[in-house]
């Protein structure tokens, strides 16, 4: 059945009512067996599969399950055992947890494990992103920042204010925005540094910083960057350069 949810249980032991009653409540079903069943992985795939421990040690591997199932996969046991959490976290599992099975203690498992992948996904896609804008070239996943062939070195401050106005182009930052970005977030609103650090950043990246084009101040508004930005996805973009140059 195409975006049904569920969580899958392998085990001889029947399923708590609380259990079910719980992930109802969140639109979940518990799907149960003794064995592993036959999941078509483009369809019925479920949120989560948990398996008591006797069954990985008799039939299955950690490893077989995760070569067809791209899931969190968590292991129960009945009693608390160190060497055993030890020995199936070692061999790939996302989780160990002893029953009875706690819900909220699940679900928050659960939901932490995702967690980690979305971020290890995202911290994947941002080491290829490209943005670009003028004759720049941004790269999130490195924090680098390119001027035709010639790297420009920016600080921790300048890098994520230049961030923050690229991936929002032609709309208006407030001051107070800014400032929570930078590692000056407790200062006030009307603390004037704010400032001073858009007045370096545009010293290094306006071709004239008397008339700035990409970075215009808005009269009781903020800044906003002006210039069109496009994304690229390019893996094997050049990111290297023999000369790297820094304004001062």
């Amino acid at each position: 059945m195409t975006g049904r949810k569920y969580f899958l249980i392998i085990d001889d032991v029947p399923v708590e009512l609380a259990l079910r009653d719980y992930f109802a409540t969140f639109g979940f079903e518990i799907e149960q067996h003794s064995s592993l069943p036959h999941i078509d992985a483009e369809v019925n795939l479920p949120a989560a599969i948990l398996i008591n421990c006797k069954i990985i040690h008799d039939s299955l591997t950690i490893n077989e399950l995760y070569q067809h199932y791209l899931v969190p996969i968590i292991i129960m046991n009945n009693t608390a055992d160190e060497e055993t959490c030890v020995h199936m976290l070692d061999a790939g599992a996302d989780d160990f947890i002893v029953k009875p099975i706690n819900p909220r203690e699940l679900h928050a498992r659960v939901s932490a494990i995702n967690r980690r992948v979305q971020r290890s996904t995202q911290s994947h896609e941002n080491e290829k992103e490209i943005l670009l804008f003028a004759n720049w070239r941004l790269y999130p996943g490195s924090r680098q920042l390119f001027h035709e062939q010639s790297e420009l070195l920016l600080s921790p401050n300048e890098y994520d204010l230049l961030l923050a106005f690229v991936r929002q182009p032609q709309h208006v930052l407030s001051r107070e925005f800014l400032l929570q970005i930078t590692t000056n977030n407790d200062l006030n609103p009307l603390d004037r540094r704010i400032d001073v650090q858009i007045s370096r950043l545009r010293q290094k990246i306006e071709p004239n910083v008397k008339h700035p084009e990409l970075i215009k101040t808005v009269r009781n508004g903020g800044y906003m960057f002006t210039a069109e930005v496009t994304s690229s996805k390019d893996p094997s973009a050049n990111r290297t350069s023999g000369n790297k140059s820094v304004k001062r």
